[in-house]
């Protein structure tokens, strides 16, 4: 039942005591009242369907947010370890017992591990039940580092939303919460403001009438029933140069079918256009769009940008950017949008080939989304970063097909191919048989090929294979999105990933290490790293909460830098924030302190490492870094 008795509002009381005489700068609003204007009722995600997920549940098995239909949901997604959380958990799980507020069913979703989730739940007394973000929740409701309560009405749309609960801004925003969940019952759902009921699948492509070069009429709505490939481009963009020669060949060879092409440039550069469009193979009619009104309608800000457009004017594929296979996936997009069955698509597929993560794209949409939102979606970047992308014993493990036939071969030419796509787990899909879905047996064996020996990474099969199941993570987002804000959102959940620091996990402090590592801990005495905090007192900016997060240790995180409960001075970098917390290692049997705490001389640097090194010295702070100089100066 995820309603039942607990205790009173007293918890709220004293955790708006405690919260409301913290920072007084930390209001978010000019006005005092600690609320923008564009939260609560106004929020942008406000009129929104809310995504659908699953959540793993304590007990075992998972929840399906679908199960809930029907009744009103007040969601709070939040992060055990972060300052605060259990206050907020306390006072917000003590609205279940108010019953102006029923019949809403309350939700928690932690973004944590199993075995933090219920510690923590003993710690707050069970009063708000609690599911398990399996990594993609968050992501597809947009909620960062900050808690975010979130009031969903029974017809599943979102109606407030409120982020950020801390300092003085603390006590009007739980009350702007309580308020909105006394009306949350009798509200009636308005639809969506930004998308039509038929865009629940693909959206409508915006329509328009322009002129070509030749001053020809280009109507898109007169071309109902074709399918239409619409391609933003720029004569000066090396990308479109690249990628528009290969789009001409299929295009001519499914003209026939009724497919046709428009062109869209912003501008003639010197005139030169119809020499462009020869020397580029480009034999379909290109508008000049001087004002941009067509860019904008499209949300179209770099280029190439290619849509397909199925004859029933929805856009079914879109793509930023160049790509040696382009000619191969618009190929398969264009016969899918043409009404060819997958399965015809798929058998038609080269035998003993690797074919790519776009090809797959092109059938397999969801399970697509769900890679993107895993590390493998992005091992190649922690290669490109440094030049370990030469080594060909790193290469192998962070490609697709080394060598092989389509496989990669080398970033110039198959960079299509980069990264551990699909086709590492299921197998080439060159003739795609049926059934190309593997067992977890099987996944498990192909995985320790790389995540084996000194690459193991802290590596867990059981705790790694739900994060990539697609069973496990459905398809949250049937949205379409024009801007870059998914991605972008993708990139964040990834970049914290890589980092594979189990969040949640207290931090114990150097002195704990110390006791079992004394050569390593004299070793990192005598490194800037121990002085970090000295630099700041220096520079008198001791207390600059911009400057804290990479001159302290766990800041912000549970018994870290800042943290009330910690026990010892958290200052300056210390073993933790190379080594992840170590509250677990501490308290381990010997025969399993290795797979609790994360080493760096035995792994792979670039894998994890520069994702912790260059998250403080980056660009701005630190340009001259080198990770290749700098590495050896601190390991021990």
């Amino acid at each position: 039942m995820l309603r039942s008795h607990r205790p009173r509002l007293a918890a709220t009381t004293l955790a708006l005591i405690l919260l409301g005489a913290g920072c007084s700068g930390c209001g978010r609003a000019p006005d005092g009242t600690g609320v923008d204007a564009a939260e609560g009722f106004d929020h942008p995600m406000v009129g929104k369907a809310a995504p659908d997920f699953v959540g793993e549940a304590p007990v075992g098995g998972w929840l399906p947010f679908s199960s809930l239909r029907g009744k009103p949901v007040a969601m709070l997604i939040f992060r055990p370890g972060a300052p605060f959380a259990r206050e907020l958990v306390t006072a917000f799980g003590g609205f279940r017992n108010d019953p102006a507020m029923a019949p809403t069913v309350f939700l928690g979703v932690a973004l944590d591990t199993m075995d933090n989730m219920k510690r923590f739940g003993e710690l707050t007394g069970g009063v708000l039940p609690t599911v398990r973000d399996p990594g993609s929740i968050a992501t597809a409701y947009g909620v960062g580092e900050e808690a975010a309560i979130i009031l969903i009405d029974a017809r599943r749309f979102v109606r407030f939303r409120m982020d950020g609960f801390a300092g003085a801004g603390y006590r009007p925003r739980l009350a702007a919460v309580a308020a909105a969940l006394r009306r949350l019952p009798t509200m009636t759902t308005v639809e969506a403001t930004d998308l039509r009921i038929d865009y629940a699948r693909y959206p409508r492509a915006p329509l328009f009438t322009a002129h070509d070069l030749d001053g020809r009429t280009v109507d898109l709505g007169a071309l109902h029933g074709k399918a239409v490939v619409l391609i933003f481009f720029d004569q000066e963009c090396a990308h479109c140069q690249r990628d528009l020669p290969r789009l001409a060949p299929v295009l001519r060879e499914l003209r026939a079918r009724g497919v046709r092409a428009i062109g869209v440039s912003s501008r003639d550069a010197g005139g030169q256009m119809r020499a462009f469009m020869r020397d580029h193979d480009i034999d379909w009619p290109v508008i000049i769009d001087t004002d941009r009104a067509i860019f904008t309608s499209y949300e179209s800000t770099r280029t190439p940008d290619v849509f397909i457009i199925d004859g029933d004017g929805f856009i079914r594929f879109r793509e930023h950017g160049d790509r040696p296979d382009r000619a191969d996936v618009t190929r398969l997009q264009l016969r899918l949008a043409l009404g060819e069955p997958p399965a015809a698509l798929a058998a038609s597929l080269a035998r003993g080939r690797f074919v790519g993560d776009g090809i797959c794209a092109t059938c397999h949409d969801r399970e697509y989304r769900d890679w993107l939102m895993t590390p493998h979606s992005i091992a190649w970047d922690s290669l490109a970063k440094g030049e370990k992308w030469r080594d060909r014993e790193c290469v192998a493990c962070h490609v697709t097909g080394l060598g092989q036939p389509g496989g990669f071969t080398d970033p110039m030419t198959t960079l299509q191919m980069a990264n551990v796509q699909c086709e590492v787990c299921h197998g080439m899909a060159g003739g795609h048989p049926e059934g190309h879905g593997v067992v977890p047996t099987a996944r498990a064996a192909v995985c320790v090929t790389c995540h084996t020996g000194r690459f193991v990474l802290n590596f867990s099969i059981d705790e790694a294979l739900p994060l990539v199941a697609h069973q496990d993570t459905p398809d949250l987002d049937r949205l379409f999105h024009y801007s870059g804000e998914k991605r972008q959102s993708i990139e964040s959940t990834n970049a914290r990933r890589l980092e594979k620091f189990k969040s949640g996990v207290a931090h114990v402090g150097a002195d704990a290490c110390r006791e079992c590592h004394r050569e390593q801990h004299e070793q990192w005495r005598r490194t800037p790293h121990a002085g970090a905090m000295a630099v700041l007192l220096k520079a008198g900016r001791g207390g600059d909460p911009a400057c804290l997060p990479c001159h302290t240790t766990g800041f912000g995180q549970r018994r870290g830098f800042g943290d009330d409960m910690a026990e010892t001075t958290m200052t300056s970098v210390q073993c933790e924030v190379c080594h992840g917390p170590g509250d677990d290692h501490v308290k381990a049997p010997p025969n399993l302190k290795k797979e609790t705490i994360y080493g760096i001389t035995d792994q792979c640097s670039f894998c994890i490492i520069q994702g912790v090194c260059a998250a403080c010295h980056d660009a701005k702070n630190d340009p001259d870094f080198d990770i290749e100089t700098a590495l050896p100066l601190v390991k021990h």
